[in-house]
Order: structure tokens, then C-alpha cells, then sequence
């Protein structure tokens, strides 16, 4: 199912993780971005409560599931404004816009702008990334205002790390689109965007080798995954959502402890 955002990671794995979680199962999913498996897994019939932990990211989606077409008009609105801008004055308008200098007290309106800035971003991201008036699509925003789903809940988590959150819940599965591995070697001190979740990986790690519940982890291709995770059912997905063997084809891991 195609979802409002643009997917920065560019998961191919859904068809493969329905096979792992069976239809009219429940599943609590964490790291909430651009919704690419959770809406997938709920548009076929399996019940999913999507957390996060920023509050941009659950406004965002608690208005397009509320009224869709009211943030579509909105990005409109806004970007034809931006449009009459001098050129040069857009760039550096817009690296404002990326520093969450655009709050609203309407929360549609600071959904409109956490939309337009997915778009108008190289990778999909909302706070970083390059960006440019030219990558706007306005076939987006029928996308956007024709959004419907059935089967997907929202959880904002004000105040508690999804680690924390995790070790609740009592759904079928847990499932976590983590995406890129790093070793968190320089986390400490370093700017993180509004909508990003740090993710520490071994302390992830060791929360699902404690817990008794069912999971699916889905990372990116990373060499060290292969060796923190070798105790698990591992499947390698290649970019064109087919199970492979072939680890030079893998470009989704899919990991689960069933």
C-alpha cells in the first residue's frame, strides 16, 4: 500500500513479512515514520498500533488519518506561497523550515509542513537532506488526501523511550523497521533531527533477547547484523522484495526469533 511519505529507507520487505505474521494477528510496531509495513500489514487484514516517540511524527499521522484532505489543501496552499518566492531566498528559507522553525499552533498546518518538506527532501527525511522546490510531485498530494486506512492505530509515547514502551506490550508480534545499523560511536553531542529516533542497536539487542514475545526486526544490509543476530532466523530480502541467498543481492535483513 502506498503511504502519504516518501519511505527514506526504502524497505522492499513487506510481501515477505506477511508471510512471517498471519492475517487478523495484532502487532505493535515501533519507529514510526513514513508507515510503509505498517500500512502494508494493516491493509491486509492484521490489527497495528504504530508508536513513536515524536510527537511531529504522531501529529502528522493523527491528521491524515483525522482529515487528509484538509492537509493536502494545506501543503498546497503553502507551497504555491513558497513558489512566488524569489529564487534566492528559497534555499535558505527552506533549511529554516528543516530546523522546525515552522511551528503552528493549528496542528495541520505543522502536518502540511512536515509533508512538504518529506517531499521536497533528496532522501525523504524531514529535518535534513538536501531539498528544492523542484522535487515536488503534485501527484503527492492526491496521494495524500485520498489516504484511508482501516486496522492502524496511533500511540505517541510522551516521554518514554520505545525500549521502555517495547517491553509492555502483549500484541501477537512486535515488529521494528530499525533500517541502518551503526555502532554509536559518536551519538553523544551530535544534532539530531525533530523527527529522528536514536536507536542504541546492542541495547536493542539485548531488549529482544530478554523479552518472550514474537518480533520482527528489519534492518539494511550490514555485514555486523549477520554476526549480532546469528542465533535467529535471519532472510535476506534483495531491492526487488524476493527472498535471496545471495548476500551481494540483500538489501533488506528480516530477523525473527520464531
Amino acid at each position: 500500500m502506498k503511504t502519504p511519505l516518501k519511505d527514506n529507507l526504502n524497505f522492499k520487505s513487506l510481501n515477505f513479512i506477511k508471510k512471517l505474521i498471519p492475517q487478523n494477528s495484532t502487532v505493535s510496531s515501533f519507529l514510526l515514520y513514513s508507515g510503509i509495513l505498517d500500512c502494508g500489514l494493516a491493509a491486509d487484514n492484521r490489527y497495528v498500533t504504530s508508536h513513536t516517540e515524536k510527537y511531529c511524527i504522531y501529529e502528522f499521522w493523527n491528521c491524515v488519518l483525522d482529515n487528509p484532505s484538509k492537509v493536502a489543501g494545506l501543503t498546497k496552499s503553502i507551497y504555491n506561497r513558497l513558489a512566488k518566492v524569489p529564487p534566492n531566498q528559497i534555499p535558505p528559507l527552506l533549511i529554516e523550515l528543516q530546523k522546525g522553525n515552522n511551528r503552528s499552533p493549528d496542528p495541520y498546518v505543522c502536518a502540511a509542513y512536515f509533508f512538504l518538506l518529506n517531499q521536497l527532501s533528496e532522501d525523504g527525511t524531514v529535518s535534513s537532506g538536501k531539498v528544492g522546490l523542484n522535487k515536488f510531485n503534485p501527484i503527492s498530494l492526491h496521494t495524500l488526501q485520498s489516504f484511508k486506512i482501516n486496522n492502524f492505530y496511533l500511540s505517541w509515547e510522551e516521554g518514554e523511550g520505545f525500549l521502555e514502551t517495547l517491553e509492555k506490550q502483549e500484541s501477537d508480534f512486535l515488529l521494528l523497521p530499525v533500517g541502518n545499523y551503526s555502532h554509536n560511536l559518536f551519538e553523544r553531542g551530535k544534532s539530531q533531527g525533530f523527527e529522528t529516533t536514536v536507536i542504541h542497536h546492542s541495547k536493542l539487542f539485548d531488549s529482544l533477547a530478554s523479552t518472550d514475545a514474537k518480533w520482527v526486526v528489519i534492518y539494511k544490509k550490514h555485514l555486523d547484523i549477520f554476526d549480532m543476530y546469528k542465533n535467529y532466523n535471519l532472510f535476506m530480502i534483495d531491492k526487488h522484495g524476493k527472498q535471496t541467498i545471495k548476500k551481494d543481492n540483500c538489501g533488506d535483513i528480516v530477523i525473527a526469533n520464531f
